[in-house]
């Protein structure tokens, strides 16, 4: 029984509390900063919200699993629900997370407002209050941290799109502080082909950048197809992501796998680690 308690201890000393995802987002391993998306707008850009006519609820069920450098794993269960009203002149959403793994904690509530600023164009901020715990160490390592995220949209023809946040530009959380550039574009009605890039801009790009690309495959008229893979430099993260997508008249299904290469880093207390996430969504659209 000791020896399980002791295994049971590294673990959750090594478990790094990531920072959330949609289930889409974690499919094309979080790029899509000038993706048209509703539910995402908390988490993401909150600019193309500004676009929609309609409202939404969502939930989202996860499970992830640690694996250190002994090889030694860890499981979790993790949910979030999204609410999102879009039918106002001031289009907003609000998004409650949750998540534990041993007795590692984060829980989060975001906000988001936007309006559009033409036909073609709109501006958002998002308000995101994080509380994480966890240990690092043997020691409790408790933060709390509230930051806004400006966006802006722009739809610069049916095929191409570019979005622009500025993450915490008051610098509230460490390594959370990015400038990131957002570009899609359509091919033939099929395929998006979506790239983010971008860094810490009071730092050096070559340790702060980060780049997110991903793929979306139209099947059929309701099925989706996607694919992205990232690297986080700042974060010392990278990894990739793949899923499927199931859009119909109100209801929409979405499931993705994550996998995320985590390094070690004593300046942001974390471990070398290998973490997998499965995660399915339901949104009902009104």
């Amino acid at each position: 029984m000791k020896s399980i308690i002791a295994i049971f201890c590294v673990l959750i000393t090594q478990a790094k509390v990531l920072n959330f995802e949609t289930t889409r987002m974690k499919s094309t391993a979080g790029a899509g900063n000038a993706s048209l998306l509703m539910n995402e707008a908390s988490l993401g850009n909150p600019a193309p919200i500004a676009f929609f006519k309609l409202s939404s609820l969502y939930f989202e069920r996860s499970s992830t699993t640690y694996t250190d450098s002994d090889s030694q794993a860890l499981e979790s269960s993790n949910y979030a629900f999204i609410a999102s009203d879009a039918t106002k002149h001031l289009r907003g959403s609000v998004a409650l997370i949750k998540h534990n793994e041993g007795t590692n904690q984060l829980k989060q509530m975001n906000l988001a407002l936007a309006s559009t600023l033409g036909d073609k164009s709109s501006m958002g901020i998002a308000y995101r209050n994080v509380e994480k715990s966890y240990l690092y160490n043997g020691t409790r390592i408790d933060e709390n941290y509230k930051i806004v995220v400006p966006g802006v949209f722009h739809a610069v023809s049916k095929d191409f799109s570019v979005g622009f946040t500025l993450i915490d530009p008051t610098r509230k959380s460490p390594n959370e502080t990015k400038a990131i550039a957002g570009f899609q574009y359509q091919v033939l009605n099929f395929m998006m082909i979506m790239l983010d890039i971008g860094a810490d801009y009071e730092g050096a790009i070559s340790d702060t950048s980060v780049v997110k690309g991903a793929m979306q495959l139209k099947v059929f008229d309701d099925f989706f197809l996607r694919f992205g893979a990232y690297d986080d430099k700042d974060l010392m993260e990278r990894g990739s992501g793949f899923g499927i997508g199931w859009v119909g008249p109100k209801l929409v299904m979405n499931f993705a796998i994550k996998n995320t290469k985590v390094l070690e880093s004593f300046e942001l207390k974390q471990d070398s680690q290998t973490i997998k996430d499965s995660s399915f969504s339901l949104s009902y659209r009104f």
